[in-house]
């Protein structure tokens, strides 16, 4: 659709410009000045005529327009192989299928001193300079989802506080055991307020590999391999376990609503109503 509009554009640009042209040639001298337009006129749509090959998609948002949306793309950017291993992307008859490595990360820069980043820093260079395909390499900081953990800690809390009600109404408990579940409770209380006054964030850190192939299944195959490849070298060089990403962690690599808490996106979403209220 949008190449037909591309190509009638150019068409009806053209056909303008060669009856300018023609009025131009037939206009009688007196007449220079509507002249010297008609050949401006031409000559901007004779440039917009053949600059409409190279910058037509910047027109196409404001075709699609409705109100205040615009849709660039309708379809997908990439979609899932069915067994998780990769995503692919159909461009005509040719397919590129990415795979991912997941490279573990246990120390944050802040805890190194200069010579120890230097030295990260070197290593991370062997790694871009091992692999013979082109493969990219970034991290991710994101907030770390508490919400499970919380609920379990809730639960030890109730249980541990009901065992402490049924122990202290007897008279003939024991004191250590009260003072044991006693101790239980503080501990759970204390627990369930360090975790819930603050967030958690993490880090992770990936590669991409992508290959092509006339099929889908070829273009996995070879994007699997190459990532095994790399994995290898990556775990070898950084001395960590680097392994294959399958399924939501690929997700969690392209989608952020993968990452950021669901609680943590009420939280900012309240924050922003009030500061609006203010």
């Amino acid at each position: 659709m949008a190449r037909d509009i591309q190509l009638i554009t150019l068409v009806l640009l053209l056909g303008i410009v060669f009856v300018l042209g023609f009025f131009i040639s037939v206009m009688p001298p007196q007449y220079y000045i509507l002249s010297a337009l008609f050949a401006v006129i031409a000559l901007a749509l004779d440039v917009i005529a053949f600059s409409n090959k190279f910058y037509f998609y910047l027109a196409e948002p404001l075709r699609k327009m409705k109100g205040r949306t615009i849709t660039l793309h309708a379809e997908e950017p990439f979609y899932m192989y069915p067994s998780g291993s990769a995503i692919a992307i159909r461009e005509e008859s040719e397919i590129t299928a990415s795979a991912f490595i997941k490279i573990p990360v246990y120390r944050s820069a802040t805890e190194m001193t200069e010579e120890e980043k230097l030295n990260f820093a070197r290593l991370f260079a062997r790694v871009v300079t091992m692999s013979k395909y082109p493969m990219k390499i970034a991290a991710e900081q994101y907030v770390i989802n508490k919400d499970d953990f919380i609920d379990k800690i809730s639960k030890k809390l109730a249980e541990a506080q009901e065992r402490y009600t049924a122990i202290s109404s007897n008279k003939d408990s024991p004191r250590n055991e009260i003072d044991r579940i006693e101790g239980e409770l503080t501990m759970w209380h204390n627990l369930f307020a360090n975790v819930t006054k603050s967030r958690s964030q993490g880090q992770m850190a990936y590669a991409m590999v992508s290959a092509t192939g006339a099929s889908e299944e070829e273009a996995v195959n070879l994007a699997i391999q190459k990532a095994e490849e790399a994995a290898a070298g990556i775990s070898a060089t950084l001395g960590v376990t680097a392994s294959l990403a399958r399924g939501d962690e690929i997700l969690a690599f392209l989608e952020p609503e993968y990452v950021i808490p669901p609680t943590t996106v009420a939280e900012m979403m309240k924050k922003e109503g009030e500061s609006a209220q203010v």
